[in-house]
């Protein structure tokens, strides 16, 4: 709707739309049509922005962390960065490449991770889950030993993941507690109900994402790991 001040106008009427341009009241008539081509290109940018868009959303445990240097510096949200940073974390099939995903970005010195062990037995009732060990290279250098250590468990097969209780870099160990059905699949018993059993192990796959966060709350960039079947 058009707004009449003093001997100027401003808005739409019709179709035009008033505005004023360096003090000179200006008129413009609305565009007829939007482009809007469908093309192919255009749409399957819209489905992996849509894609990164959910993964963001998956993963916020671990990017409102590691990004959040980031995004101060950028002036944005960490969903922001995450989208922008991993845009084109793509397969050539048009799936997101979990490997070259980024949770994090910064600076800090990274460490390495050394094993990823997951315990053998299927937790009891009434547990809250199954233990997840991961170890790291705890030598510090330059007195690091208080950088805290994260380690993000992502499990693409119910879209969800599990952020570890951080650990000082000097501990080299992290433990994080996974749900039984991460690691079993459930199967079908003779009364029609179903259970977990050791001989459904190593059926869906994980991926390790850890970062280091200094005192400051610098952040390293992503470390990232798949868990090695041979571990579970």
């Amino acid at each position: 709707m058009a707004r009449k001040q003093g001997d100027s106008e401003s808005g739409k009427l019709g179709n035009k739309i008033y505005y004023t341009w360096h003090g000179r009241q200006c008129e413009r008539s609305m565009p007829t049509s939007v482009a809007n081509p469908q093309t192919e290109a255009q749409q399957a940018h819209r489905s992996n922005f849509a894609m990164v868009s959910k993964l963001s959303s998956y993963m916020k445990e671990a990017h409102l962390i590691g990004l959040h240097w980031h995004a101060i510096r950028e002036r944005n949200s960490t969903y922001a960065i995450f989208r922008q940073l991993n845009k084109d974390c793509f397969t050539p099939d048009g799936e997101i490449n979990l490997p070259r995903v980024i949770v994090s970005r910064g600076s800090v010195e990274q460490v390495e991770i050394t094993s990823a062990t997951i315990d053998n037995g299927v937790a009891s009732t009434g547990s809250a889950g199954i233990p997840f060990t991961v170890t790291f290279d705890s030598r510090v250098y330059g007195g690091k030993a208080t950088d805290e250590f994260f380690l993000f468990v992502y499990y693409p097969a119910l879209c969800t993941g599990r952020l570890a209780t951080p650990v000082p870099r000097s501990s080299g160990l992290v433990t994080a507690i996974l749900p039984e059905e991460w690691l079993y699949p459930a199967e079908p018993t003779q009364t029609g109900t179903n259970t977990l059993t050791h001989s459904s192990k190593n059926a869906f796959p994980l991926h390790l994402y850890a970062f280091l966060r200094s005192t400051r709350g610098r952040t390293s960039d992503t470390i990232y790991i798949p868990l090695p079947k041979e571990t579970r």
